[in-house]
């Protein structure tokens, strides 16, 4: 008796589509995502969570991709984030509670959703492991690995 089957894919989902492939795929659907004018239209709700979904993957991929995440770090040093800067001190954490303010009270479309949750992909893991702003970008990244490796 002889058994088919597929060649492993290393536990994912999609095959082996690697860091990078998964930052292009997620970054092309944002993008036509938030256009509309296809197929896809999303609201503020679904961009940020693509947004989110991206830029966590723009952390694993590494390369190019880190580049979003360099100048989102260059922002918050801009304004003296962790430091005594012309806010007082205002550390990380803080920092991670507006951008959530922001994502539920604000009214935001697609273009400015899709904005913030990329800056909380970059800031809320920059919080530490400990913190319950670390959970949403560990799940995003578990997510991710499971669906492309």
């Amino acid at each position: 008796m002889h058994v088919i089957a597929a060649p492993t894919s290393g536990g994912a989902v999609l095959g082996s589509l690697g860091g990078g492939g998964i930052a292009l795929a997620l970054t092309a659907l944002l993008i036509l995502g938030v256009r509309g004018g296809g197929r896809i239209k999303f609201g503020a709700g679904k961009a940020g969570v693509c947004a989110f979904l991206a830029g966590t993957s723009y952390v694993a991929a590494g390369k190019i991709w880190e580049n979003a995440e360099r100048v989102v770090a260059q922002g918050l040093t801009g304004f003296g984030v962790g430091s005594d800067g012309p806010f007082g001190h205002v550390g990380i954490g803080a920092v991670a509670l507006l951008l959530l303010i922001i994502m539920l009270a604000a009214p935001l479309g697609a273009k400015s959703a899709a904005v913030v949750a990329l800056i909380a992909a970059f800031v809320w893991p920059a919080t530490g492991d400990g913190t319950i702003w670390a959970i949403p970008g560990q799940l995003a990244a578990a997510a991710l690995m499971s669906v492309g490796g």
